[in-house]
């Protein structure tokens, strides 16, 4: 038979008042930061999960990131590309205006010289930058792509995409280059003709325009029109591309607001359950007391007093 001494009986006092103590701590710090997870001990296995929900949440806002400045980049080149076009509708009216044999000879330097200007305003524009980075230089963005040389101009723009990831795996260029589009800028070779790039064939165009060449001006109108086709489905690469951006970016929205709601299901305490709890639990610790107070019955010392 084992006998039950005071010390034991006061031992085990303290313990359960300790463990009802710490109880109480728990359910207050859980109202105190609305949250039911704030050590590791609370859930090992919710912190794992946690801190899985919450590397994906970090993932998505990166890749949200990713794919606003794609957008934006994007949209800066439509708006170039929009410019060009413009331009040349302009400058295929100036060519059919010219080819009218009517014209004297002031008339055609005017034109000329309109289309000269014209020619620089598309200079400017294909050295077009988003931010401090330019939109048709392909992987060498801190370099203007066109640069005025001596004889002839220089193009040192090179035709790499420039890629970012907009998820898992998912990689998309968010640039067109110049042989993307059918190399507009630059005179190009296939090994049999010579392709005038536009900065050329505006040259060639002025100068013909200038000396009253009508046979070569009425030619530049099929070479035009080549050269509004190339926009027209440059327009639309890019065009595609950002539709699929935005369909991206809805994808992982939706995505993010479904991480962050289990997020906050497996965090996130119900205020109040807490509440309810840490008054059971308060209750207990006073009964807790209350015993305590009727296990230490009186000793032999406290009759000799």
């Amino acid at each position: 038979m084992i006998r039950i001494t005071n010390n034991m009986l006061v031992n085990d006092l303290m313990r359960n008042l300790n463990n009802n103590y710490r109880m109480m701590d728990k359910y207050q710090r859980q109202l105190s930061t609305g949250k039911k997870i704030n050590m590791p001990s609370d859930s090992p296995a919710g912190l794992v999960k946690s801190l899985r929900l919450r590397t994906n949440i970090v993932e998505g806002e990166q890749y949200l990131a990713n794919i606003n400045e794609a957008i934006n980049f994007m949209e800066t080149t439509d708006s170039a590309l929009d410019n060009i076009t413009q331009i040349l509708q302009r400058v295929r009216e100036l060519t059919v205006k010219a080819a009218n044999g009517t014209n004297d000879p002031g008339a055609h330097k005017a034109i000329a010289d309109e289309v000269k200007e014209l020619n620089e305003q598309i200079k400017l524009i294909a050295n077009t930058t988003y931010g401090t980075k330019h939109v048709f230089g392909g992987r060498n963005v801190s370099e203007p792509p066109y640069s005025k040389g001596a004889n002839p101009d220089n193009w040192v723009g090179n035709d790499e995409h420039l890629e970012l990831e907009i998820g898992t795996g998912i990689v998309i260029s968010m640039n067109i280059t110049n042989r993307d589009m059918n190399y507009f800028f630059t005179d190009f070779n296939d090994g049999t003709n010579t392709r005038e790039g536009i900065f050329t064939l505006l040259d060639n165009l002025a100068g013909d325009i200038e000396n009253g060449n009508l046979d070569k001006i009425s030619a530049a109108l099929s070479k035009i029109d080549d050269k509004m086709s190339d926009m027209l489905t440059a327009r639309s690469v890019v065009g595609a591309k950002t539709n699929r951006l935005e369909l991206q970016k809805s994808r992982l929205e939706s995505t993010q607001i479904s991480f962050t709601s289990l997020l906050a299901e497996n965090e996130d305490a119900d205020l109040a359950e807490v509440i309810m709890n840490l008054k059971m639990q308060e209750n207990v610790y006073r009964a807790s007391l209350s015993a305590g107070a009727r296990i230490i019955q009186p000793s032999l010392v406290d009759f000799l007093r």
